[in-house]
């Protein structure tokens, strides 16, 4: 049975294995990522235990343990509101985390009798023998959903408890925490919040759909071989980032229209590979194979390997037109920022893939603009030596227009590169232009002018033509 007691918040320990997150080495690197899971609910609860003191019908679950002479209190249940609090009292420090202002100036004015009031918190605390019961309380307690104040456990920590408190298999934690670990295409923020907070089922869809293409048993084996034997390693991370940024959902992964997985380069499934051009259609090893013991018609069938030439179309990326939002979609999806000093681009670039252009294309373009002015700084910083700089000798910044312009002729070495200027030849007259519709002009009409606005059918085709300009400044 628990011993029920008021414990000084100081003494308490956050859980540095919570389920919500991946293993921390200290609690400001377990305050860090339990914040990164959902910073809004947070510092709302932060904000609440701020107005309304810490309720004390609300226990702390608590497992003692020993650390050679000295006893450890470690929080089981309730580490967000002890650690909300270490920050309150300040037994943790909050700078780099993303505190909202108003939140930290009202920290800084608290009470001393709030202080004193909110000293010490309500636990249940359980014994070393007893750590199998708290577990059990742990699991159930976040497997019925309650609203008393609680963050629901998100799919990655339900399959993280699952994984270690049961030994189940959970295949597609094991490749995302890897990812999350080697991945070569994701940002230091991205691996906070992905690591409690990721739509674990979709990529979970798309591994059992991705195993058999890439001649492997099962989504276990898929997972295991990631990263030194993956024999698709470049186009597997592309897929994990995009699913983490929610750009592939179920919605694209079961489209019978479209291959998902030739988008990304992965090759065809061997069952749609065709005979040589004229010929008739291969019947695959495979077709006997699937069912039990029926036997092949590949004795009778030449099998041939696939390729791009003879691949059916539904093996094959879907054309759709210029002006289409699937056409801005892709282009997002497969651009990735390149250099020193493009972390917030790559950041608004999550954004951008978010956005709906149809539904919120002044948001979009927001997003583009600062795209384009973070971006021309970058690589003003880059090849400063060759005299690049996005401000003029007596330290103001030059207009955006002014600076892409140079960087265009930079990129061209002054028009001299034909091709070169042949692809940079349409996003910088769309740019330059008074009037266009995503020229400097008018992206700056939209942050200023109260009634300048854009309407989706014309962003899409316009995207098209300026995204060579900020691609080239972000190799």
């Amino acid at each position: 049975m628990p011993v029920m007691k008021h414990v000084s918040v100081k003494q308490l320990s956050l859980d540095l294995r919570n389920y919500r997150t991946v293993p921390q080495d200290d609690e400001s690197a377990a305050i860090e990522a339990t914040i990164a899971g959902n910073p809004e609910w947070f510092w709302a609860l932060t904000e609440s235990l701020l107005d309304d003191g810490y309720h004390p019908t609300e226990n702390i679950l608590v497992l003692k343990s020993k650390e050679g002479k000295r006893e450890r209190l470690t929080v089981k249940e309730g580490n967000r509101r002890i650690a909300a609090l270490k920050l309150i009292h300040g037994y943790a420090k909050h700078t780099g985390l993303g505190m909202p202002h108003e939140l930290a100036k009202q920290i800084n004015a608290i009470s001393k009798e709030w202080k004193k009031a909110n000293q010490t918190v309500p636990c249940a605390i359980y014994g070393p023998s007893e750590k199998q019961t708290v577990d059990t309380i742990v699991t159930l307690t976040h497997g019925k959903g309650e609203r008393a104040g609680r963050d629901k456990w998100k799919a990655v920590a339900r399959a993280r408890h699952n994984r270690d408190a049961n030994n189940a298999s959970e295949p597609a934690l094991d490749l995302l925490e890897a990812y999350l670990a080697n991945g070569r295409n994701v940002t230091s923020d991205q691996r906070a919040k992905w690591a409690g907070d990721y739509p674990l089922s979709v990529l979970e869809d798309a591994m059992k759909r991705l195993a058999p293409r890439l001649s492997v048993s099962s989504s276990r084996v898929l997972a295991t071989a990631y990263p030194d034997k993956s024999s698709h390693r470049s186009e597997l991370e592309k897929l994990i980032y995009d699913i983490g940024a929610e750009v592939l959902k179920f919605e694209q992964l079961r489209d019978k229209d479209r291959d998902f997985a030739a988008s990304y380069g992965f090759p065809a499934p061997a069952a749609t590979a065709t005979a040589s051009a004229g010929g008739a259609p291969t019947t695959a090893a495979t077709h006997g194979s699937a069912s039990s013991g029926g036997s092949s018609n590949s004795a009778t069938s030449p099998t041939t390997t696939p390729s791009a030439a003879t691949a059916p179309a539904s093996a094959r990326t879907v054309a759709v037109p210029i002006d289409d939002p699937r056409a801005v979609a892709r282009t997002l999806r497969s651009f990735q920022p390149k250099g020193n000093g493009r972390e917030k681009i790559a950041s608004l670039l999550v954004e951008a893939r978010r956005l709906n252009v149809q539904k919120t294309p002044m948001a979009f373009c927001f997003v583009v603009r600062s795209m384009f002015e973070l971006s021309a700084k970058a690589y003003c910083n880059d090849h400063a030596s060759s005299g690049l700089s996005a401000t003029k000798g007596n330290g103001e910044d030059k207009t955006l227009a002014d600076v892409l312009r140079e960087i265009t002729n930079h990129l061209t070495a002054n028009n001299t590169d034909k091709a070169k200027k042949k692809l940079l030849h349409g996003a910088m007259t769309e740019m330059g232009k008074q009037d266009g519709l995503l020229s400097v002009t008018s992206l700056n009409q939209l942050v200023h002018n109260p009634k300048f606005s854009v309407v989706a059918s014309d962003i899409c085709t316009l995207f098209g033509r300026i995204f060579p300009l900020l691609e080239e400044m972000n190799r």
